[in-house]
Parts: structure tokens; sequence; C-alpha cells
């Protein structure tokens, strides 16, 4: 029996250290809290921005990504994507750790710093997680010159017409769609090109339906368009003053370059800036010098997108990039649409250009600033031409109501191919980590099914002879494991009956008056002492 209560032991001691095992790797992480500072400037400033993190333990390390408008600020030497990370890899010992960074201003308005996605901290040698965190504002202010002009010029719907008629001055306005129309597509242009545009509120529910143009001047001020739009319910038809339809546009820009180097755009002039001193250049891009009518200029020249850009500069002051094609010797503006980790410039639609059947040639707005673009039918998707910052060149498919794209169609640069051989080798590489994790995790499933099926034919063993000697009176007790192994092995389930001199006496009957210690001597089996 006792041999029997230490397998017994060892069988509870295993499955105990086997269900403490998950309990250690659900150990909680440590917490820390997150503060993140707010500053303000001027465009063209530069202002800090601090983290700051706290924890009841010191800190070992810790990177944390900081979610930021990157049309109003972007930061000092990192690239400008939106989200900049914050640092701290030196030890410490110290509970508070504090991580500084500078942005520069670029525009007038107002962000908000926030942590995103997963922070990396150690605290105390142990994974920490964040358990608080604030945010931090950056208030960009404009210059005196900036200009405060925040009206659109033109303000069109499709399907639908507004009512009444558009006018700069007028904020409200009113329009009625068919049943099946899901998503208004608005198409909006500012009066200065240095404003911006967003829009918001564009899916169709059965009923009313309420979408925003908000238009950002220059230095900052905002001014609200809203279109009220009813949408009809199934078997109703909208009845309005005319036919909805698409704008037609002309592919081709009217252009002309003047004797005194100036180049003339959709009838207004511009001058080719020579000298990039106080332009900030777009990420991506790096000055060059370059051959333009016979004159050394400067212009910028995409890394990996090749494109040429020229800033041009109207009679009024007022500038900005222009994509230079070098075959047609014409201009195009320089309008981008950006995703978490990928920009695109958005090319002029020409006759040139093989396009997909089924859509229909428009403008639209996308980040604010009116672009040819090829439209379905459905309205739900749209197509524009245009070069990734991955040096990806071709048509993209954007979706309305998200502003999500899609390849459609892309031809892809070396330097693409490339950049997509590199992500195929991280994949493959996270590929094997996790294929390493499943071989391990497999063999010890592997291992404790071993444990257990010899543990339980030991098991079984024991409790046959434990049915057996109970069976028989015997105390296995007082017995060697190779006793019970004899017993275990007994063909029969019994030994053979013991020649006795009195059948009187029955072991395992504590009547007889004797030990059980004594009666088992009758048994011609050896003592474990």
């Amino acid at each position: 029996m006792k041999n029997i209560k230490r397998l017994l032991a060892f069988i509870g001691i295993f499955i105990m250290g086997i269900s403490l095992i998950p309990a250690y790797y659900a150990k909680a992480d440590e917490q820390v809290s997150v503060s993140i500072s707010s500053a303000s400037g001027t465009v063209g400033s530069e202002v800090t921005v601090t983290v700051t993190i706290s924890a009841d333990k010191d800190i070992d390390g810790a990177t944390i990504n900081v979610s930021y408008d990157k049309s109003i600020i972007r930061p000092v030497d990192k690239a400008n994507s939106g989200v900049v990370m914050f640092s701290a890899l030196e030890m410490t010992s110290d509970s508070t750790v504090s991580i500084s960074q500078k942005f520069e201003i670029i525009a007038a308005g107002t962000t908000t710093l926030s942590v995103t996605g997963d922070a990396k901290i150690s605290v105390n040698g142990e994974p920490a997680t964040v358990s608080s965190s604030s945010s931090g504002k950056v208030t960009a202010k404009a210059p005196a010159s900036y200009s405060s002009d925040n009206t659109l010029k033109s303000l069109q719907i499709s399907p639908g017409t507004l009512s009444p008629a558009f006018s700069p001055d007028r904020t409200t306005y009113n329009a009625t769609v068919d049943a099946d129309v899901t998503e208004l597509v608005v198409s909006a242009a500012a009066n200065d090109s240095a404003a911006k545009i967003s829009i918001s509120g564009r899916r169709m529910d059965p009923g009313s339906n309420t979408t925003t143009i908000t238009v950002t001047a220059e230095d900052g001020s905002v001014k609200k368009y809203i279109i009220y739009t009813t949408r009809l319910e199934d078997g109703q038809e909208a009845t309005t003053e005319a036919e909805s339809k698409t704008e037609a546009v002309t592919e081709d820009a009217s252009q002309a370059v003047n004797n005194d180097g100036t180049v003339t755009i959709d009838g207004r002039k511009y001058s080719v800036v020579k000298d990039y001193s106080g332009i900030t250049i777009p990420d991506g891009y790096q000055e060059i010098d370059y051959d333009y009518n016979g004159q050394k200029i400067n212009a910028v020249k995409g890394i990996k997108t090749g494109l040429i850009l020229m800033y041009l500069e109207s009679e009024d002051g007022k500038g900005g990039f222009y994509i230079y094609d070098e075959t047609a010797k014409t201009f195009s503006p320089y309008n981008t649409v950006a995703e978490p980790e990928i920009t695109y410039v958005v090319l002029p639609i020409t006759n040139s250009l093989d396009k997909p059947a089924g859509y229909a040639l428009t403008r639209f707005t996308m980040n604010g600033k009116e672009v040819q673009v090829l439209m379905d039918a459905d309205r739900q998707y749209c197509l524009f031409y245009g070069v990734s910052s991955l040096g990806e060149k071709g048509w993209f498919r954007y979706r309305v109501s998200d502003g999500s794209i899609q390849a459609y169609s892309v031809v892809k640069s070396d330097t693409a191919n490339a950049d997509v051989k590199a992500d195929n080798g991280k994949t493959s590489g996270n590929n094997r980590f996790w294929l390493t994790i499943v071989l391990i995790l497999g063999l010890i499933i592997v291992a404790f099914i071993v444990i257990t099926i010899v543990l339980c034919t030991k098991l079984a063993k024991v409790k046959k002879v434990f049915n057996m000697a109970s069976k028989d009176g015997v105390d296995l007790d007082e017995y060697t494991e190779k006793v019970i192994d004899g017993y275990a092995e007994d063909e029969d389930d019994s030994y053979e009956e013991l020649d006795t001199s009195s059948d009187k006496i029955s072991y395992g009957d504590d009547k007889s008056g004797k030990s059980d210690v004594e009666e088992l001597k009758l048994f011609d089996v050896e003592d474990d002492k």
C-alpha cells in the first residue's frame, strides 16, 4: 500500500505542476501611465512635445508610438507619416521617464497627439502595459500674411442637384436621391488653393441624411457647408429640375510657356521658383539641379517615384509644387492621398492612357483637392492614375465611403519589386518563428501524452495487484515491489493454495488472536525487510 500511495502522490504532484504552468504565464504585466504634453507656436517654428511614463518600479526601457495630424506638424529628423516613435532604450533607475521630440509646424490648426498601437515597455525586467494615457495638443497659429479665405468656389453632388443653386456665401442646401443610392458623391473646390477641404456624412440611409463639407483656410479659420439629403423609400421616385449627370471634364489642361519664362495654366500665370530656401520639400523627394528650357534651376525628384516636381508661384504670391511631365512639357498639381504607411501621388488622366471600361471621367475631391478620376456607375468606387511611395505606378481604386485604396492593374518598378521581396522575407521569417513555436508546443504535448500513458499503465498494474491482494486478504505494505510484480504476473490472478498445518487460521482474520504479520509468515514469500 505504501508504494501505491507514493505513486498516487507522484501523479497528484505532476498534475498540479502541469496546472500551474498556465498560471505562471498568465501573470499580470506591470502597469504604467503615459501622459503627453501640449505646445503651441506659429507656422514655421518648432515646438517640443514630451511623453512621460510613470510606473511603481524602475523603468528599463520603452518604445511608444504617438499619432498626430501630419498636415499640421511634422517631426524633426524623422519621416512625416502621421505616427512617430518615442523611444528610451537605456536602462534607468527611476520609476518616471520623459522622452522629448521636436516638431515643425507646417500649417495652421490644432492636432491631438495620442498613444497608438502596442507600447513596448519594460519595468523591473518584466513587460508592462499602459493602464492609462492622456493626450496632448499642438496649436499652430498662422502668420498675419496667411489667407483667411475659407469659402468654396464650386459644390456639386452626384446623383441629385442642390436646392437652391450653389452660392459661396450660402452654407445650407437640400437634396433628394432615389432609394437605391447608398453613397453621395460630393465634388467641392475651395476658392483659395491654400485652403483644405474635408467631407463627412456621404453615406445615405433611408430618410434624412446630413453631409458636411468643412473648409479650413490657410490661417486655420473654418467654414462648414451642410447638405440635408432625403433618401426616398422603395417605390418612390425623386423629382428634380434637372437630370443628375456626372460632371464632364476635359482631359488635358490648357497650358503655355511664355517668353518671360512664366507658364500659364488654365488662364493663370505662374513663375518657376529657382531657389528652394524656406520651402518644405515633400517626404521621399530630394533636391536636384535641373535643366528647364535651357536654364539651370532647382527641382526635386522622388527617390522611389521618379517624379520631377517644381515649385510654381502665382502672381498673388501663392505657390505650391507641381508635377512636371518631361515628355509633354506640361505641369499638373501635386495632389496626394495617403493610407497609414503609403502615400499616392495623383497624376493627370491623359488621352494616351488605356482606361478601364465601365467608368466615366469626372472630377472628384480627394484629400481636400479636386482631381480627375474615373467613377463607376454605382458611385461606390473611383479609379485614379498615380504612383505610390513604393514606386508602383498605374491605376488605383479608391473606395468612396472610407477612402481605402487598392492597386488596380499596377505596373511595378524594380525598386518596388525589391521592396516587395523584402516584405516577403519578413513574412517568411515570421512564419518560421511561429512554426518553431508550434513544433516546441507539439513536442511538449507528445511528451505529456507519453508520460500519461506510462503512469496510467503503472496505475492499472497497481490496481490489479491491489484487487488480487484484497481478495486474498494480503497487506501489501509488508512486501517488496518484486513480490507485488509477482502478483501482477500471476496468470491465474491468485497464488496457489498454501499448505498450512491448521485450517483454523485464515490470514487477515482478526479473530485468530494473531497479528497480521505472524499470519502472513505462513506464505512462502520474502519479507521486504
